[in-house]
């Protein structure tokens, strides 16, 4: 049985490696909870990765997006729109919260809280994901969805201006630690981080060519329209047939998302 959690509004008041290979331009309709989280440099605003409202005041995406930019003011939230730098509404970023196990080399508990200034106005453009529980299955080959505004190609040429994404498949764990494993154990690869159980596989295997890519990183990984069951994380190359993409498994991280989400 799949198990969901749904955080809670925190008021009556308020009534949370870039552009995809082999996908398709989409609306921001069906994925209404999809944010771009946007850097302050030299002035102006730029795309620095995907996030997930979680709730109307709070945002996750990846710790990697953040770590060497951590101060909240440099940061905003553009939600509502599948344009990547028009329409919707930006909101400022109050908190950056990274998770207290987060490495950056090993890429371990690459997980981050955005705490935003002002509650998102709901509507048909703007919602809340839901985040799978600690007991929602996802078996291998299940089909599931990744949505953002990163390179369509791996050699990471400009960002979609477009909102586009992807379905891929869920790939067996042990078989996504091995190739890894494999990979790492090679010369000159040794900066390979490991595949941890806090992590969630996908890719197309040995067939490849529909992935996230530069500038996707911390986008969703969606099941059944606004299910999340994970985040955008990294691979060793985009769309790659052998080596697949390594997210973040949110169902891991229910405890600590639920205290930092309010």
């Amino acid at each position: 049985m799949r198990v969901l959690v749904v955080l809670a509004l925190i008021s009556a008041a308020f009534a949370e490696s870039n552009r995809i290979i082999g996908g398709t331009i989409t609306n921001i309709e069906n994925y209404p909870f999809m944010t771009s989280m946007q850097y302050l440099w030299n002035h102006g605003f730029y795309h620095g990765c995907g996030g997930t409202l979680i709730t109307t005041l709070a945002v996750i995406s990846t710790g990697t997006c953040f770590n060497r930019n951590l101060i909240a003011s440099n940061w905003r939230a553009r939600v509502g729109s599948a344009a990547l730098m028009t329409g919707g509404t930006p909101i400022p970023v109050s908190r950056l919260i990274l998770h207290h196990n987060f490495n950056p080399t090993m890429m371990t508990s690459n997980i981050a809280m955005i705490r935003l200034t002002t509650a998102a106005t709901l509507s048909n453009t703007i919602k809340i994901a839901r985040i799978a529980g600690p007991n929602y299955a996802l078996p291998d080959n299940l089909r599931v969805y990744i949505a953002g505004w990163g390179t369509t190609t791996e050699n990471f040429g400009g960002l979609s201006n477009e909102l586009r994404h992807v379905d891929v498949r869920i790939v067996n764990h042990a078989l996504c630690t091995d190739r890894y494993a494999d990979l790492k154990s090679q010369p000159g690869f040794e900066y390979i981080p490991p595949v941890w159980p806090d992590n969630v596989c996908t890719g197309l295997l040995n067939i490849g060519g529909q992935d996230a890519c530069s500038g996707d990183l911390g986008g969703p990984v969606v099941h059944q329209g606004d299910i999340v069951i994970g985040v955008s994380d990294w691979a060793f190359t985009c769309g790659d047939p052998y080596y697949p993409r390594v997210n973040v498994r949110v169902s891991s991280y229910i405890q600590w998302i639920s205290q930092n989400a309010s």
